[in-house]
């Protein structure tokens, strides 16, 4: 069914088709018969649980950040079968993000290009949908918080931006990931540097106190030896793991993306790199520490393959924008 509406769907801008997919997941997922259709939709899926980060999930795929990110559709997209979901990115102000058009799609390689700069309702307007949600018993499975910066926050003062969204939801994330790694916001990958990294990690985990799971997450771009630094930085201060890996900067695999000088690249060309960071990071963390693989997931043997590289849990958003609402069903067999 999903590959009779997708061309409607790819005739639209991608953001603006982006829009009209969570309007009608915000109003299906409103309503306990709506997220039954929606769950009828999704189909069955056999569930193979899994303990990370002091936490159970159903089975080891999420959705990834990004895709809801002001909490708008976290019922329907449990009601999709994603074991758990991270929304965001949330800065601690509302902001517009980059100037339109600031999203690509490409179909022949299954990827899609991204500028567009941690666009969202800020902190408050998620806490208070958080509220909502919570009240009405339908933060049924664990629910990620990604961490950013506002974009007028000068790099210097990035700190102040990712304490003030931690502290502000602390209460309501079951696990953090501090997103230093996102290539639409300038100057924000020089956080991944490792005395950057410290001073911006080490508050967190003071805010923390190790009662939330705090994870990094990193660029599929980083040379192998500072994928090595940011690891033994996480595993020194005795954060709960890494997400592996954001967009990529690159465009060596889809030559219809390369006029393309912005945004950064998911989808099934960043699957190999995605892979060699899990390895990477899994080598220098302890064994008790958590990876999430995300990137060009979209397939039953990808999924194997990441697990198998070492990752606890996986996560997708581009498969699910080729594949459909039957995606978590298609992936785990």
């Amino acid at each position: 069914m999903y590959e009779l509406l997708r061309p409607l769907l790819f005739s639209a801008d991608p953001e603006k088709a982006h829009e009209r997919v969570l309007g009608w997941l915000e109003i299906f997922g409103d309503s306990a018969g709506g997220r039954k259709l929606i769950a009828r939709v999704a189909g069955a899926v056999s569930t193979s649980q899994v303990r990370a980060m002091g936490l159970t999930f159903e089975h080891p795929l999420g959705m990834a950040a990004g895709f809801d990110k002001d909490a708008r559709v976290l019922p329907a997209l449990f009601a999709l079968n994603f074991s758990y979901v991270e929304i965001g990115t949330i800065t601690p102000r509302p902001q517009p993000g980059n100037p339109k058009p600031r999203m690509w799609r490409f179909p022949e390689a299954h990827a899609l290009v991204n500028a567009m700069g941690f666009p969202g309702e800020g902190m408050l307007a998620v806490k208070k949908r958080l509220t909502s949600l919570r009240e009405r018993e339908l933060l049924t499975r664990p629910v990620g918080i990604n961490i950013g910066k506002n974009a007028t926050t000068p790099l210097e003062n990035a700190g102040d931006d990712y304490q003030s969204v931690l502290r502000e939801l602390l209460e309501f994330g079951d696990y953090f990931v501090v997103n230093v790694s996102s290539p639409n916001t300038p100057g924000l990958r020089t956080l991944q540097q490792a005395d950057s990294l410290r001073g911006l990690l080490s508050p967190l985990m003071e805010i923390t106190k190790h009662k939330k799971p705090l994870l990094l997450k990193v660029a599929p771009d980083l040379a192998d030896e500072d994928l090595v630094t940011a690891a033994l930085v996480v595993r020194e201060l005795g954060m709960a793991g890494m997400v592996c890996a954001n967009t990529s900067i690159r465009r060596e695999q889809v030559s219809s993306a390369s006029s393309l000088d912005r945004g950064g690249l998911s989808g099934s060309p960043i699957f190999s790199r995605m892979i060699e960071c899990v390895s990477i990071v899994r080598h220098e963390l302890s064994k008790d520490a958590t990876v999430i693989a995300v990137g060009g997931i979209d397939s039953p043997e990808r999924v194997s393959f990441s697990l198998s590289a070492g990752a606890n849990l996986v996560q997708i958003y581009t498969s699910f924008i080729y594949r459909g609402p039957r995606v978590v069903k298609k992936l785990l067999g």
